[in-house]
């Protein structure tokens, strides 16, 4: 009879951690840029795996593509192809450390990876450049922040 107790106690423990999180797991997402300026890539496809709860956008500008996934606690993680600008999400932050562009230092530098991250207003940026791709997020809490750390790392090109 007391084992029963502890294992229904275990139980309802377990549940509660878990419904008390709003944010468990991760979906992998396989994103399309077949059509998106095919001189400036070697990519067909991205893969990263993205915490659960996301809303996907795609926009499309000049050529250039950019996967969305905005979240209600308003933090997006994104994936682009603007190997020159990076997203505008991140606009504001790049300028602030001196970023307006980086087709200058991809000019400058034979680097094909480019990092660049901070806070505002206690919330977490961050945008790299690996190659052919950018891919970041901004507006993440202190909390989430391994969790969109990971994402970024899951990402992959076919």
């Amino acid at each position: 009879m007391r084992k029963i107790h502890v294992i229904t106690l275990f139980i309802i423990a377990f549940y509660l951690s878990c419904s008390s999180s709003k944010y468990i797991g991760v979906s992998s997402k396989k994103l399309g840029f077949e059509n998106c300026l095919e001189k400036e890539k070697r990519y067909s496809f991205v893969l990263i795996d993205v915490p659960k709860g996301a809303k996907k956008q795609k926009l499309e500008k000049h050529g250039f593509c950019e996967y969305r996934f905005n979240y209600n606690d308003k933090s997006t993680i994104y994936v682009s192809t603007d190997i020159y600008s990076g997203s505008r999400l991140n606009y504001d932050n790049l300028y602030q450390i001196g970023v307006d562009t980086y087709a200058k230092s991809r000019s400058e530098t034979l680097t094909d990876t480019i990092k660049n991250s901070g806070t505002d207003k206690d919330l977490h940026w961050l945008e790299y450049v690996f190659g052919d791709v950018v891919v970041g997020y901004v507006n993440v809490s202190k909390e989430r922040k391994i969790e969109f750390d990971r994402a970024i790392a899951s990402l992959s090109k076919e």
